[in-house]
């Protein structure tokens, strides 16, 4: 196992040497216009709010589903390795190292029909015996706001959460297992779910989930990519042979609460559990309980600090308390480094090391004739051709051409590049969460109302003035105020001037 790890390591070091600079795993970035991995992660492979929303609907909001569609004709499959080393092991042993491959592909089959997949090829240095999830969901139920999933998926009991973190233990609540129950909130199981959203950001679901006995769960979250506070409230009942004849019947009921201030989160989830048989041969039952407390703080764009504490009781008197730090590196936008010191009372703590590398093959690929020749080739100016092309850099990445990434008054109102909402045609008219609908720009920029109609301007012709004055404050050439979910750039003067004569001579939506 020692020497498939190191052959993972060494493959992704090699990658880390000759690769240039990249975007996020193909199917998701590229798909929407080669946008940073920032866009829905903190730090791989823990989301932000934003990409807590789109994974929580099933890729049915937030994401641009045309282009996605499009770019996934060229090959929507992407590849994600680690490699870990744990000293000591968590039995005590000497130094463990294993390591993953997995196969990814994601994205739409059509306008409303999304999927998921994940295949392991090998795991923990054996070939892998199983899918890890598999799923598509018709996005189309109740007018757009609501989506059914099918397949073998996350338990959806704060699944956006529990799912994926950048601590290397993951979540000790998220796997408790009580006496023979080995099911845990963050199983794998095939099953259906029903998702319903609303524009504010409550997202309601139900599913029925098979395997490992059956079971039933629900919540009700706030979990908008619009506001710095989320959580939630979420059961799972379920019933399981305990492997003594009898049937344990359980429930599980958890509640969470997180704050994102972009550089800074803090994350509290607490559970209950029920057992009404949980160990074979016995007519015991069990009162679980477990909480945790975490805080992550990214001091760097490229290092984020997990410091997490969290108590467990399976209600059998068996107890745990976790004392867990991890620091993840960002080495490459797609390659991270993440060191992490385990403490348990009583025993030697352990520390865990991981190598991750995801995708991409295909950077910032565009769909035909959305990219505008270079500049030079166009018979312009020296200083013309520096201003398109330093335009063009920041409407299809977020990034200036000296690779300083533009923001908001807002770091949670950040969409990372233009075209992610504006389409790279700049043709617009993307849903965005809130229900907004983003505007179409070029010489004849227009606004939209909430049904996709023009409004506004009228086809009149923008200024350079209008489109400078539009993107920093927010105030079209009429004297109305923007949409909210339009951010407020801050930018320096030259990136200003640069991005809004990029939108006014280049963008033709319609040419």
């Amino acid at each position: 196992m020692r020497r498939s790890s190191l052959s993972v390591v060494a493959a992704c070091l090699g990658l880390l040497v000759a690769s240039a600079p990249a975007s996020a795993v193909p199917i998701f970035a590229n798909g929407q216009g080669g946008v940073a991995c920032s866009l829905c992660h903190s730090v791989i492979p823990q989301l932000n709010s934003y990409g807590r929303y789109v994974l929580a609907t099933n890729f049915s909001r937030g994401l641009n589903r045309h282009l996605q569609m499009t770019q996934n004709q060229s090959l929507p499959v992407a590849l994600e390795a680690t490699a870990n080393v744990s000293h000591p092991s968590p039995a005590g042993l000497p130094p463990l190292s294993t390591s993953i491959v997995q196969w990814l592909s994601a994205g739409f089959l059509g306008k409303d029909v999304s999927y998921f997949a994940t295949v392991p090829m090998v795991s923990g240095g054996f070939p892998a015996s199983s899918v890890d999830q598999l799923w598509i969901a018709d996005n189309a139920v109740d007018h757009g706001r609501g989506s059914l999933q099918i397949g073998r998926f996350a338990t959806p009991v704060f699944a956006p959460w529990l799912s994926q973190s950048l601590s290397l233990s993951g979540y000790a609540l998220a796997g408790l297992q009580v006496g023979a129950n080995a099911t845990t909130l963050a199983d794998n199981r095939w099953g259906a779910s029903y998702t319903h959203g609303d524009d504010d950001g409550v997202i309601a679901n139900v599913a029925y989930l098979s395997g490992n006995g059956t079971a039933w769960s629900g919540s009700v979250q706030f979990l908008s990519a619009e506001s710095h506070w989320s959580g939630g409230v979420a059961a799972l009942v379920g019933t399981l042979a305990n492997g003594g004849g009898a049937t344990d019947r359980y429930a599980r009921e958890a509640a969470l609460v997180s704050y994102d201030a972009g550089r800074f989160q803090l994350l509290s989830i607490g559970a209950l559990g029920r057992d009404s048989a949980p160990l074979p041969f016995s007519s015991a039952t069990s009162a679980s309980g477990s909480v945790t407390f975490e805080s992550i703080y990214a001091p760097r764009p490229w290092l984020h600090l997990d410091t997490r504490y969290e108590r467990t009781d399976d209600g059998l008197g068996n107890t745990a308390t976790n004392y867990i730090l991890d620091a993840a590196v960002n080495l490459r936008s797609n390659i991270v480094l993440t060191v992490e010191d385990a403490a348990h009372p009583g025993s030697t703590p352990i520390t865990q090391y991981q190598l991750l590398w995801a995708g991409p093959w295909y950077r910032e690929r565009m769909p035909p004739g959305t990219m505008e020749p270079a500049p030079a080739a166009l018979g312009i100016s020296v200083t013309r051709a520096r201003e398109l092309a330093n335009g063009r850099a920041i409407y299809y990445t977020g990034k200036d051409l000296d690779g300083v990434r533009i923001a908001g008054t807002d770091p949670l109102r950040v969409y990372q590049s233009c075209a992610v909402c504006h389409r790279p045609t700049g043709a617009g008219g993307v849903l965005l969460p809130d229900g907004a609908i983003s505007a179409e720009l070029g010489p004849h920029a227009h606004m939209r109302d909430d049904m996709g109609s023009s409004m506004g301007t009228g086809g009149q012709r923008w200024s350079l003035v209008d489109f400078e004055h539009a993107i920093a404050s927010g105030v079209d050439p009429m004297g109305m105020t923007l949409s909210p979910v339009m951010p407020r750039w801050k930018m320096s003067r030259r990136d200003l001037h640069d991005i809004s004569l990029y939108v006014l001579t280049q963008l033709h939506p319609h040419g």
